[in-house]
């Protein structure tokens, strides 16, 4: 999938910014993906390719814990990368790196797919479920545990995995999911109480509780 008919336009008349001095050597080394940057700004169309296949992978991951139909997938990263070229001017690289930059763009996408998909079809209500405290991710297998995650209420997993996983506060969910941050942490604790009623955290899995087995199946 590649975009860059589409990200032509975005890169017109964009100049780097007056600020660029000696302090871009230690950015670039700090952060590689920052001279792939400059080049795209540069109109580099190499660069603009390199950056698309550096940045691919991540922002897949992150997609992926949000959007679960592959065609889903690949139009939400084709609206994320559109986004990240078109604004690629507007990216201040001593807020954060390339990559954690692109990375929330992605999310932002994914959420806004998300909700527009769920008002047009109010019927499919992707449900799941969550875990218990932020540290409980440092011990779980990702993908194992991200499928337990798929049984609970649509509204509290995106709180879940944008606080837990992604690091968001409840200010920035409560403007992300177009919620107040009181709703946002009543979400958060709810999703905590139904993994806790209905799994046994043990090491790196979450398993079932035996009262709850024959109910999921």
């Amino acid at each position: 999938m590649w975009i860059a008919r589409d990200i032509d336009e975005g890169l017109e008349a964009i100049q780097l910014p007056v600020s660029v001095t000696a302090k871009a050597s230690k950015m670039e080394s700090d952060d590689p993906n920052w001279s792939l940057v400059r080049g795209c700004l540069a109109g580099d169309s190499a660069a603009q390719r390199k950056l698309f296949d550096q940045l691919l992978p991540y922002l897949k991951s992150a997609v992926r814990r949000y959007i679960w139909a592959e065609a889903d997938v690949q139009d939400v990263l084709q609206e994320a990368f559109i986004r990240i070229f078109r604004h690629l001017h507007k990216y201040d690289r001593t807020k954060s790196q390339v990559q954690t930059w692109a990375t929330k763009i992605a999310i932002n996408a994914a959420i806004t797919f998300g909700t527009n998909k769920a008002k047009q079809n109010a019927q499919e209500r992707v449900t799941k479920p969550q875990v218990q405290q932020p540290e409980v991710f440092a011990k779980l297998d990702a993908e194992g545990l991200l499928e337990r995650l798929k049984a609970l209420p649509r509204d509290q997993y995106d709180v879940l995995i944008l606080h837990a996983v992604d690091g968001y506060s409840h200010d920035e969910i409560a403007v992300m999911l177009d919620i107040s941050t009181t709703a946002s942490r009543k979400r958060l604790s709810r999703a905590k109480q139904w993994v806790l009623s209905r799994f046994d955290l043990e090491g790196r899995e979450m398993n079932l509780k035996k009262s709850d087995r024959n109910e999921m199946d």
